[in-house]
C-alpha cells in the first residue's frame, strides 16, 4: 500500500536515513551527496599499411583529458605518441594504447606481410609465400609457394629473394635476379651471382639487381646493370665488365646502395662510398673520389648520383648526363630529396633546388625561394616538388606544363597539410581536418574532382604511379586517377566497407586489408589486380 509522506511530516534527513536502511548505500542527490559519475570509456582503430604512417582514431567519454596514444613493439621499444607516427620497425609486431582518464585500450598490429616489386604481390605467411602478378617481374605463385623456411623477404624492381632458414638465399622474377639454386657458382651454367648465396646475413635490393653481407663479412651481388648509351645489360658476375675482385673486396660493412638506371653506390658505415656499374650512369665516382668522405645519405637520380657530407656540404657526380649535379656550392644541408631528374636540398632554416636549371624546371626553385622557409620534408613526383612546411602550408614547384594550372586553382587550399603523396605527374595532400587536395596531370589523379564530395574523414593514401586511394575512417575506400590502373574500384567497392591498410604496386594495382583479415585487390591484373592465389585466404592486420 502506498502512503503520501507530507513534506512538513517528516524532515529530510530522516527521509534520507530511511532510505539508506533498505538498501540504499550511496547518500542521494538532495542528501548532501551526489551520484556517482559515469566511468571513463575510450576505444582505438589504427589505420595505414605496415611500413608507412600509421594512424590511431580514437573515441572517448567521460574523460578529464584529452586521450593519449602510445606505441611500442611487442619487445617493449617505444615507437612514439600521439594519433599518428611513421612506423619504423614494420618487421615487427606493435602495439597501440589509448589512455583516457583511468581507461586503457590497446590494439596489437601484426608485423608486415605484403610486399610488392614494380607489378606483382607477394604476401609472406607461416615461412611461405603467395605470389601473383606479372610473372617477369615476380608474380610466380609456385615459386614462393616451393619455399617453406622463408625467414625474410626482400621486394625489388624486378622480383623478390626469400632469406630462408638455412642462411641461404633463393629468388624470382626477372631472369636479372632469379637465382633457384644458391649453390651454384659456375656461370657456364647459368649462375648470375658473384658468389655462392650461402651463409648470407642480410640482404639489400637494388633496381635489377640485389646485394648481400655474408656471415664473415664477405659481398656477393647478383643481377645486373644497365647500359644507358649502350643498350646492353651486364651481369654482375661478368668476368669483363661486371664486378671486379677489388671493388668486391672494398665492399665490406656496406649501410645502403643507391641507383640510378645504370649503376650503383654503396654508402660505407665509415662514410666512405663505393660505386659501380655504368660509369655513362654514374658507376664511375674517380673525379672527386676524395670528396667521397664523411658521407651521410647518398641518394641516385635515373641518371646521377649526389652525396651530402657530414659538414653539410654536397658531392655529385655522372657520366654522360649531369642534370643534377649541383651548378653553385651547397652549405648548411641536412637532407637531400630528388626526383627522377634534379634534386632539393633542404637545411634547417629553408629548401633550394639544384641541377641544370636551362633542361629541367624543377632545378630551379628562385620563384618560391622566399616561401621556401621553415621545411619539414620536400615530396616528389618524377618531374616536380612539393615542400610541406611546419605550419602545414605547401610550396610546389617544377614541371610547369604539367602542373602550374592545377596547382594555381588549389594553392590557397594548401593549408593545414599533414603528409603528401604522388603518382608519377600528380600530387595529393592529405590536410588535418580529412579532406584531400590534388593538383598535376589528370590522367594519373591531378584531378579528384569527381570524387570529392566523398573525400572526407581521410586517414591515409596510398599511390602507384597511375591512381590513388584514399581510406576512410569509416573503412570505405575512395579511388581517382586512371581507372584500369586502379583508380576506379567500383567493381569492388562492396568489398571495401572495413579497409585497415592499403598497398599498391608502381606498375597499377592496389591490395586492400580489411580488420578481420579479408582482403581485396583491383586494378591491372598484369600488375597485380588480378585474380589472388587461391591458397590466399586472410591477410591478418591486428590481433
Amino acid at each position: 500500500m502506498n502512503k503520501l509522506i507530507p513534506s512538513s511530516g517528516m524532515p529530510i534527513k530522516r527521509i534520507c536515513l530511511a532510505l539508506v536502511s533498505v538498501g540504499f548505500t550511496t547518500l542521494l542527490t538532495g542528501c548532501g551527496g551526489s551520484s556517482s559519475p559515469p566511468p571513463p570509456t575510450v576505444t582505438i582503430d589504427v589505420f595505414g599499411a605496415r611500413g608507412s604512417t600509421l594512424t590511431a582514431v580514437v573515441t572517448s567519454t567521460n574523460c578529464s583529458a584529452t586521450p593519449t596514444v602510445t606505441w611500442q613493439t611487442s619487445g617493449g621499444v617505444a615507437l612514439g605518441t600521439g594519433l599518428s607516427i611513421q612506423d619504423t620497425q614494420p618487421l615487427s609486431a606493435i602495439s597501440a594504447t589509448a589512455t583516457c582518464s583511468t581507461a586503457t585500450l590497446t590494439e596489437n598490429l601484426q608485423p608486415l606481410s605484403v610486399y610488392s616489386s614494380l607489378a606483382a604481390f607477394a604476401v609472406l605467411q607461416n615461412k611461405t609465400v603467395e605470389a601473383w602478378g606479372n610473372p617477369v617481374w615476380g608474380g610466380q605463385t609456385a615459386a614462393g609457394e616451393a619455399l617453406t623456411t622463408i625467414t625474410q623477404l626482400y621486394p625489388s624492381d624486378r622480383g623478390f629473394a626469400a632469406l630462408l632458414a638455412d642462411n641461404t638465399v633463393q629468388t624470382w622474377g626477372s631472369s636479372y635476379v632469379a637465382v633457384s639454386n644458391p649453390n651454384l657458382v659456375d656461370t657456364s651454367k647459368g649462375s648470375i651471382a658473384t658468389s655462392a648465396l650461402t651463409n648470407i646475413a642480410s640482404v639489400i635490393p637494388g633496381r635489377v639487381a640485389y646485394f648481400a653481407t655474408k656471415k664473415d663479412g664477405s659481398f656477393v651481388a647478383w643481377g645486373s646493370y644497365r647500359g644507358l648509351i649502350s643498350q646492353v645489360d651486364t651481369l654482375m658476375n661478368n668476368a669483363t665488365d661486371g664486378l671486379s675482385a677489388s671493388t668486391l673486396a672494398s665492399l665490406t660493412n656496406v649501410q645502403s646502395i643507391a641507383s640510378t638506371e645504370g649503376a650503383y653506390a654503396a654508402l660505407k658505415t665509415d662514410g666512405t662510398v663505393v660505386t659501380f656499374g655504368d660509369p655513362d650512369a654514374g658507376g664511375d665516382s674517380s673525379s672527386v673520389q676524395a670528396q667521397l668522405t664523411n658521407v651521410t645519405q647518398v641518394v641516385g637520380t635515373n641518371y646521377d648520383f649526389v652525396a651530402l657530407r657530414k659538414d653539410g656540404t654536397v658531392v655529385g657526380w655522372t657520366g654522360q648526363f649531369g642534370w643534377a649535379i649541383p651548378t653553385s656550392t651547397l652549405t648548411g644541408v641536412t637532407n637531400l630529396t630528388v626526383n627522377g631528374i634534379v634534386g632539393v636540398a633542404t637545411t634547417k632554416t629553408d629548401a633550394s633546388a639544384f641541377g641544370y636549371a636551362p633542361d629541367v624546371d624543377a632545378a630551379d626553385s628562385s620563384s618560391v625561394t622566399t616561401l621556401l622557409k621553415s621545411v619539414a620534408q620536400v615530396y616528389s613526383t618524377q618531374t616536380a616538388f612539393a615542400a610541406l612546411l611546419t605550419n602545414g602550408n605547401v610550396v610546389s614547384w617544377g614541371d610547369l606544363p604539367r602542373m602550374q594550372t592545377s596547382l594555381n586553382a588549389v594553392q590557397s587550399s594548401l593549408t593545414n597539410v599533414k603528409n603528401i603523396v604522388s603518382s608519377e605527374y600528380a600530387f595529393a595532400a592529405l590536410k588535418n581536418d580529412g579532406t584531400v587536395v590534388t593538383w598535376g596531370d589528370p590522367t594519373v589523379g591531378g584531378d579528384s574532382s569527381s570524387v570529392a564530395s566523398q573525400l572526407t574523414n581521410v586517414v591515409s593514401i596510398t599511390a602507384n604511379k597511375y591512381a590513388f586511394a584514399a581510406l576512410k575512417s569509416n573503412g570505405t575506400v575512395v579511388t581517382w586517377g586512371m581507372a584500369t590502373k586502379g583508380g576506379n574500384s567500383s567493381a569492388v567497392a562492396s568489398s571495401l566497407t572495413n579497409v585497415r591498410a592499403i598497398y599498391a604496386t608502381p606498375f597499377g594495382a592496389f591490395l586492400a586489408v580489411n580488420k578481420d583479415g579479408t582482403f581485396v585487390n583491383w586494378g591491372d591484373q598484369w600488375a597485380g589486380g588480378g585474380a589472388a592465389p587461391a591458397k590466399l585466404t586472410k591477410i591478418p592486420f591486428s590481433s
